[in-house]
């Protein structure tokens, strides 16, 4: 039986908070801007999800393993440069290739590299051991935005997705500044673990895009939806399924906590079985937490969701998601576990393959069911990205 460290306590406490902190802001923008401000707001969030995953490349993940033999005065203006420079690239081919609206062109690209610099500096913290500050960051981010949010629609009486951005804006401001604040002893700081000669910045390249392509492909096939949605049925459609979408990460919010835990410990044994074992552990603790969060957001009759959310159309497709909510639990620990053993390239190709099952499926359905439609894609395309997985995970790793 898995037994829960002090980081992994502490990390589901966060994530409990962060939901309920993110569930109070959506409350907000649902009540407030309907269903079609909510889309826009969805697609302006996806927008900063695509700046994130391209400066992800340099500046996340991989940050983490090249910290163990270089100092970050000798990579920190390559990664600021980086996240620049994915800031105005990916926000651009996002408006052209029409997954994000021309409109939201500029507030993606800066505030999706306000978000980017904040990751950076998350990943340094984990990358010296400090995960309860990361904890903390992530919990005073989604707090700063609530609290402006609060201020922009009802003290200033700005009920738009534009107050939202705003606010937004000035909450990674205040963030990327004590996010700065808490590394300020560390940049000239040694190696974590030995000195290493290899140049800084082609480890960053290497080890980044081994793990950063898997997780772009894992971000527009989570996404995606949004804009099939925008595109055939407009706003209205992409804001309702952003309330579904909600409601599927709070039922992955077990798996998100224990994950990074299960990358650690799998990076950590000595040989196969003892992987197996730990993940085996895992996966059955996620899904006995999973279930019944899947169980009781089927059972709630719409009239429920309807009174919280201020929006009809939301139970049904809960529903049609249901076999998509476990796959993608079991998905996500699975993914960490192959990322502990360096089997980056098959994250990349289930979620290729999954991205390829919801556009075909979805470009299929959605024009006649509509968020229905979208949901029934997603939950297929989360099933088998989850087999896809599994087969990988009992043969390969």
């Amino acid at each position: 039986m898995i037994k829960l460290n002090s980081n992994s306590k502490h990390s589901i406490a966060t994530r409990l908070g962060l939901l309920a902190v993110t569930l109070a802001t959506v409350l907000l923008n649902s009540h407030y801007l309907g269903e079609e401000g909510l889309g826009k707001v969805a697609l302006l969030q996806f927008g900063l999800l695509l700046v994130t995953g391209l400066a992800g490349f340099i500046a996340a993940s991989a940050v983490v393993y090249v910290r163990r033999s270089h100092s970050p005065s000798e990579f920190k203006w390559f990664a600021y440069g980086w996240c620049l420079i994915s800031a105005f690239a990916a926000s651009s081919a996002g408006v052209g290739v029409g997954v994000i609206p021309e409109e939201w062109l500029y507030h993606s690209a800066i505030l999706g590299l306000l978000q980017s610099i904040v990751v950076f500096h998350a990943q340094l913290l984990i990358a010296i051991g400090k995960i309860k500050q990361h904890n903390i960051l992530q919990l005073t981010l989604t707090t700063f935005l609530l609290l402006l949010v609060i201020f922009e629609f009802m003290v200033q009486n700005n009920t738009t997705p534009e107050g939202f951005a705003k606010s937004l804006g000035a909450a990674l401001i205040l963030t990327t500044l004590i996010s700065s604040f808490m590394l300020k002893e560390t940049w000239n700081a040694k190696p974590t673990n030995f000195a290493s000669r290899k140049d800084a910045r082609k480890m960053l390249l290497k080890y980044g895009a081994q793990g950063q392509t898997g997780s772009i492909l894992q971000l527009l096939t989570n996404r995606s939806n949004l804009s099939l949605l925008e595109n055939t049925i407009g706003s209205s459609g992409a804001g309702i399924y952003s309330i579904v979408y909600y409601g599927i990460e709070a039922v992955w919010t077990i798996a998100r906590a224990i994950a990074p835990m299960v990358n650690s410990e799998v990076a950590m044994a000595d040989n196969r079985k003892e992987r197996m074992v730990i993940t085996g552990g895992y996966l059955k603790l996620v899904i006995l937490f999973t279930l019944p969060l899947v169980i009781v957001a089927c059972l709630l009759p719409e009239s429920v969701y309807a009174w919280i959310f201020g929006i009809n159309g939301i139970a049904v497709p809960l529903r049609l998601m249901a076999p998509g909510m476990v796959a993608g639990a079991i998905s996500i620990i699975l993914a960490h576990h192959l990322s502990g053993v360096g089997l980056h390239r098959w994250n990349a190709l289930t979620s290729a393959l999954g991205l390829l099952v919801l556009i075909c499926s979805g470009l299929l359905v959605i024009p006649k069911m509509g968020v229905h439609g979208a949901a029934i894609s997603a939950s297929f395309a989360y099933s088998v990205q989850a087999i896809s997985m599994i087969t990988v995970w009992l043969q390969k790793a």
